[in-house]
């Protein structure tokens, strides 16, 4: 059996230049990246640099566009038309394949206000990424202020939208209660996030700075990969913490360390 592509995603090593994530991706022994927007966005010369560095396929997404909604639950048009293009030019420029599209923390939106509004705001990026060959996956978030934040309600937001492929994150279903996956749709799943979560905090209250390696906390992580395995999901997986004491140690070492630790989980 072919051993799924593992892809180490910039928000592990945040602090470090794209160009170097490449490289000590390479080495660590991952398929690739998932460059980050937020390195990447007013940094033309780390862009360049980045472009120069990556293989081809090694860049296998950019990290992302939020679902930018209005406060009565439309999308909100005005700054998805301004934030799409150079996120587009950014991955071409990186031959990324993706580009991640996230559901929006909206404090007070309520589900039924925002359904409607995702869609729309789906449809337009995928509109505008696809004229550029370029894919588009959907993330949702678990978080309590996100008015997308579990499986079934992602599954539906996307039910209507054609084109639109899925992200799923070990830690926002986690804090989305954990449940088994029901109706979502697995078979459109581009990409699975892997990471875990201290025993510490409530599902509920996680955030992103809260994530750990994979196999370091108290997510079921194995449960999930069974679930998505025995539905005929079989990769590729991505390393994703957004964790600031990461960002202090040696980026090399924390690469090989979570591949480890993602090659474990997925034993």
């Amino acid at each position: 059996m072919t051993a799924p592509s593992i892809y180490l995603n910039g928000a592990t090593v945040m602090s470090t230049p794209t160009e170097r994530v490449l490289a000590i991706a390479r080495d660590a022994g991952f398929a690739g990246i998932e460059a980050r927007a937020e390195r990447l966005l007013n940094h033309t010369d780390e862009v360049r640099a980045a472009a120069l560095a990556a293989a081809s396929g090694e860049v296998f997404s950019l990290n992302g566009i939020s679902l930018t909604l209005r406060p009565d639950g439309h999308m909100d048009r005005g700054v998805l038309e301004a934030d799409l293009p150079p996120r587009v030019a950014i991955c071409n420029e990186l031959g990324a394949v993706y580009l991640l599209a996230v559901a929006p923390r909206a404090p007070g939106l309520g589900v039924n206000d925002a359904m409607v509004g995702l869609r729309d705001a789906l449809e337009l990026v995928a509109e505008g990424a696809r004229r550029a060959g370029i894919r588009v996956a959907f993330e949702f978030l678990g978080f309590r202020d996100c008015p997308v934040n579990t499986p079934a309600l992602a599954a539906e937001v996307v039910d209507r939208v054609e084109g639109i492929e899925m992200v799923l994150d070990s830690c926002h279903w986690h804090a989305s209660g954990g449940r088994p996956l029901g109706d979502y749709p697995v078979d459109r799943l581009a990409l699975v996030h892997l990471n875990d979560a201290p025993q510490a905090k409530p599902g509920s209250e996680i955030q992103d700075a809260d994530r750990i390696l994979p196999g370091e906390g108290v997510i079921s992580l194995r449960e999930l990969i069974n679930e998505l395995r025995s539905r005929g999901y079989s990769g590729p997986w991505s390393l994703e913490t957004f964790n600031p004491s990461y960002w202090g140690e040696d980026p090399a070492q924390v690469a090989k360390r979570g591949l480890a630790a993602v090659k474990n989980v997925l034993r």
